[in-house]
Order: structure tokens, then C-alpha cells, then sequence
């Protein structure tokens, strides 16, 4: 052994039972990346005769011995709070900390103790532990702790109608078309300053592509950015504020309210009314761009599409307290007669959506290019997409 070194990362496959070491008088045990990382700075209290099982580097969990009562763990801040808010762990602050530090001491990280109380034999991060977990006590003796709070950001001043009314919002939501997936080239970064963006941190940037993040490594042109441009070109005393939301591959049922998570997204329909929430702290809601389909082409699904579209545009204009928002909808690309047969059926069908509910418009994608797969349309397609559904929108707020 040798005093003060711990590995950072557990993993929980292959954690062995049987494998156990001691923490005593503050002498911790040598482990397998020692020659990467130490544990530094311990506190007396957390010395322990307990035999703790032995964690594997390289996980984002933790295994725990059968029906005990509290554990002490410490972890980066950051995946604490995550922990809390998304798996509901009940983890309690301490005013304790442990250093993990490279063995020259030229890299330094804070590690927060938290007391978790009666924890399960095991405990899967599920991704929100980027930075690794330690087990370092098997109870609470001797600890202070307290519940894990988030303290409330400082609230800004309400804005008033009048000085949230140039600033017109617009939620972008569907699937892969609408998140965008054309080639950004040159023109894609010309930028203009009343054309604002939504970004994943819930802050207004200066709008330009790819404006969605659903799938950074195939994110790219999408339509609307020429939307914001376009509206923003036919209204030069307002400011155009664009609320990403679509994400890749998903069909109308998973965007219903209160529908099953969909992956790391999330439910996608509560995701969009959150930020869409968050944005009319700033601005008025104008429209609502959808561009989705492709994974609703089946017979069945479309003869149900004018049900669940219209229950989506009802649900959105209420939970938005925008009872009258434009809702414009494009149709798929068709560029094959045979393989493109039930889109071209989809496209028939969502034709008649101007009579399924108020305000409703359809932008034709017909002589649009597509990328080269068959699905997704071209930059230069999305771009003459994006001034499509800004004409469409445009017949509609007047």
C-alpha cells in the first residue's frame, strides 16, 4: 500500500465480489492507474475499518454491499448535480472534499463527499458521471450532511409586452429535415444580427448553421436559418429569434405530449414547450416551423397523421398560451415514383392540412434537391425550403 492513492474511475462490470481493501488511520490503497491519478488530501474522518469492495477504473458506477444504510461517495460537482436532477439520487452535501491530482501535481480536481443513503448493490450512472466515482466509506458515522439543493437563479426583471414585442419567435421542431442535414459551405456563414438562435445552454447567439445539435456529427444546413433571414429582410425593426428543437428519426406519436423518452433527447415535446417557454421570457411567439414524415409513411400511419398533428399544433398553441400561432408544415421530398410511393401518398394527404385546423399552411418542397441519400434534402434545397416556408408563414401572419 501507499498513503494518499485511489483511482478515479469504477466500473461495474467486472468488479470482482470478493475483492475488498481497507481505508485506515488515512492509508489508501495502491490501484492499477496509480502512475495516472492519486487521491490527495483526505479527511481524517472518512478512515474506516470497513472492508470496501474493490471498484474497476474506467466506469461511471458503483457497487455497493447488499442492504447497507449509507455510503459516502465523492464525485466532480457537476455529475453530483446531474445525479440528482435526472436520477432522483438522494445524495447529501457534505463540507468535506478530496483532491484527485496526477502524480507530478500539475493537474488538480476537486472532488466533492456526498452521503448516499440507503444505495442500491448497484448504481449505473447512465451517462451522467462524465468524470468517474468514488466509494470511499460505508456509512455516514461521524459526517455532517444535509439535502442537496439547487439554489435559484437570480431572476430578471419581467419584460413587458411592448418590449418583448420585436422579437418575433419562431419553434423549429420535427425531424431530420427540419434539424438539417445539407453541406455547410460558404454562404451558410454569412451572418446576419437580427437573426438570432436559442443554443443548447438556453442563450441567444447570432443564428447560422447547423443550428441543431440532435446529432452534432451529422448536423449541417437546415432551413432555418434562410427562414430567420427571409422574415428578418421583410420586417426591418423587428429582431427574428429561432428556437431549435427537431431531433433525427423521430415519427409524430413520439412528439404527442407526455409521450416515452425518446434516447438521450429525452420526451421531446415537453423538451420544446421548455425552451420555447424560456425564449418568450424575451419575445413573442409568431409560428411554428414542423417538418416531419418520413417516419410516418406507412399506410396505417397516415391515415392517423391528421389526428396526432392536429393534437401536437392544439397542444403547442395551448401550453405556449399562443391560441392563434401559424403552424406551417413541408411536404417530404419524392424523388423516386416507386420508392418514394407512400411519401408521395404523405404528401397528398397533408396537403388538406389547412382545413384540419386554423392558420395552417403547407411549403411544397417539389423540385428540391436531395443530398445524395435519397432522404434529406441539399443545402441549396433546404435553403430555397427555408424561403418557402417563410412565404408560407408570411400569407399567414397577415
Amino acid at each position: 500500500m501507499k498513503r494518499s492513492l485511489m483511482i478515479v474511475c469504477m466500473l461495474i462490470a467486472g468488479v470482482a465480489g470478493a475483492q475488498t481493501f481497507q481505508v485506515q488511520n488515512s492509508v489508501w490503497p495502491w490501484h492499477d492507474r496509480v502512475n495516472e491519478w492519486q487521491l490527495v488530501g483526505v479527511p481524517k474522518s472518512l478512515a474506516s475499518d470497513d472492508p470496501i469492495p474493490q471498484q474497476s477504473c474506467g466506469s461511471r458506477g458503483l457497487i455497493f454491499p447488499k442492504g447497507l444504510k449509507a455510503a459516502v461517495v465523492a464525485m466532480n460537482a457537476t455529475d453530483a448535480a446531474r445525479l440528482v436532477k435526472k436520477l432522483k439520487l438522494p445524495l447529501r452535501r457534505t463540507n468535506l472534499a478530496v483532491t484527485i491530482q496526477s502524480p507530478d501535481g500539475k493537474k488538480r480536481l476537486p472532488y466533492p463527499v456526498f452521503v448516499y443513503s440507503n444505495p442500491p448493490e448497484k448504481l449505473d450512472s447512465k451517462g451522467n458521471a462524465g468524470a468517474g466515482l468514488l466509494l470511499l466509506k460505508l456509512s455516514d458515522e461521524g459526517i455532517e450532511s444535509h439535502p442537496y439543493t439547487f439554489p435559484a437563479p437570480p431572476a430578471a426583471p419581467a419584460k413587458s409586452l411592448a418590449e418583448r414585442s420585436q422579437f418575433h419567435l419562431y419553434l423549429l421542431v420535427g425531424q431530420s429535415n427540419m434539424a438539417g442535414r445539407g453541406k455547410v459551405e460558404a454562404l451558410d456563414l454569412a451572418i446576419n444580427p437580427r437573426v438570432l438562435s436559442l443554443n443548447k445552454e438556453g442563450r441567444w447567439v447570432v443564428a447560422m448553421d447547423p443550428l441543431h445539435t440532435d446529432k452534432p456529427s451529422i448536423a449541417g444546413v437546415g432551413l432555418g436559418t434562410t427562414f430567420g433571414k427571409t422574415m428578418a429582410a421583410a420586417s426591418p425593426h423587428v429582431v427574428i429569434g429561432l428556437i431549435p428543437c427537431a431531433v433525427g428519426g423521430t415519427t409524430v406519436s413520439q412528439w404527442q405530449k407526455d409521450a416515452e423518452p425518446v434516447g438521450d433527447w429525452g420526451k421531446l415535446y415537453e423538451n420544446a414547450i421548455e425552451r420555447a417557454k424560456l425564449a418568450q421570457h424575451d419575445g413573442v411567439l409568431k409560428g411554428i416551423l414542423w417538418h416531419q414524415g418520413e417516419g410516418d409513411c406507412s399506410t396505417g400511419n397516415i391515415a392517423a397523421y391528421q389526428e396526432r398533428l392536429t393534437k401536437v399544433v392544439v397542444n403547442f398553441r395551448t401550453d405556449l398560451a399562443a391560441p392563434g400561432a401559424p403552424f406551417v408544415a413541408g411536404t417530404l421530398g419524392v424523388w423516386d415514383p416507386e420508392r418514394h410511393a407512400k411519401r408521395k401518398a404523405f404528401n397528398e394527404n397533408l396537403a388538406a392540412l389547412p382545413t384540419w385546423f386554423a392558420k395552417g399552411a403547407v411549403a411544397d418542397a417539389s423540385g428540391l434537391a436531395h443530398k445524395g441519400d435519397g432522404t434529406h434534402f441539399g443545402g441549396a434545397g433546404l435553403r430555397e425550403l427555408g424561403r418557402r416556408y417563410a412565404k408560407a408563414m408570411q400569407e399567414l401572419l397577415r
